[in-house]
Parts: C-alpha cells; structure tokens; sequence
C-alpha cells in the first residue's frame, strides 16, 4: 500500500462518516419534528451537539488533513476545481456547522432541559435542521466534484 493509497481511504472514511452521520441525523430530525414532542426535540438537539462535537468535527478534521495530504502526495495542483470546490465546501459547510447549528443547538437543549419542553424552541431547533439539510447537499455536492474531478 502506499501513503496516497492510505491517505485516499482514510479522506473517503472521513466523508463517509461526516456525510452519512448528518444523512442519519436528518432522519432522525424528520421522526422528530413528526412527532410533536418537545420534550424529545430537546433529546434530538442535545444529541445533535454531542454526535456534532465527537464524529462530525474529528471527521471533518480528518478530510481535511487527508485532502491536504491527497494533494500534496498525489501530485494535485491546488488549483484544481475540484480541489477548490473542496475547500470552498468544507470550509462552509464546517463554518456553518460547527460555528452555528452546533452551539445553537446546544444552547437550545440545554434551555429545553432548564425552562422545560417549550414548542417555540423545539421551532427553532427545526429550522437549525432545515439548514443542516442544506449543508448535507452541499457535502454530496463536493463527495459529486471529487469523485468526477471536473475540470481535470
């Protein structure tokens, strides 16, 4: 096996986890919002943060660092489109993620779980799933740009 070998699987497990899990959490976001509940949208917010914080992060962590190593290894010039349309990506989609929905969510649930089940928070926690959604089509945007290398 060689590095590029290696950093290839360890930058497509990444994705993987990263798009798959927020696939996974709209589900979920979907069987929440039809059920009504405040009380589980304040379970759905707190799990978001912490699914957020302890997969999304350390997977998007490792994409990046795997992609600059892709680059880097395999001869890639960075100015590339799909090399762009990359970094454009991750850097929105983990801007948008980490420094907003998260901390918006956590602070939701942790409100939730202070001031109890109140449905216009588990209102705001739905729009904070809306615009994850976005993110995930903007994820399988850029897994389409690196799998077809347009451009190239």
């Amino acid at each position: 096996m060689t590095w590029y070998e290696l950093w290839l699987f360890l930058h497509v497990a990444g994705a993987i986890l990263w798009a798959g899990g927020a696939v996974a959490v709209q589900a979920f976001g979907i069987l929440t919002k039809r059920a009504a509940d405040p009380a589980q949208s304040a379970a759905f917010g707190r799990n978001t943060a912490w699914i957020a914080s302890r997969v999304f992060m350390p997977s998007a962590a490792v994409v990046l660092v795997t992609g600059v190593a892709l680059t880097e290894d395999g001869g890639w010039d960075w100015s590339e489109p799909f090399v762009l349309v990359g970094l454009i990506g991750w850097a929105a989609v983990a801007a948008t993620g980490f420094g907003y929905i998260g901390p918006r969510m956590r602070e939701l649930s942790r409100r939730m779980a202070a001031d109890g089940p109140r449905p216009e928070l588990a209102a705001r926690i739905g729009r904070l799933v809306v615009l994850a959604r976005l993110l995930v089509l903007v994820l399988f945007a850029v897994v389409f740009m690196m799998i077809v290398k347009l451009g190239t």
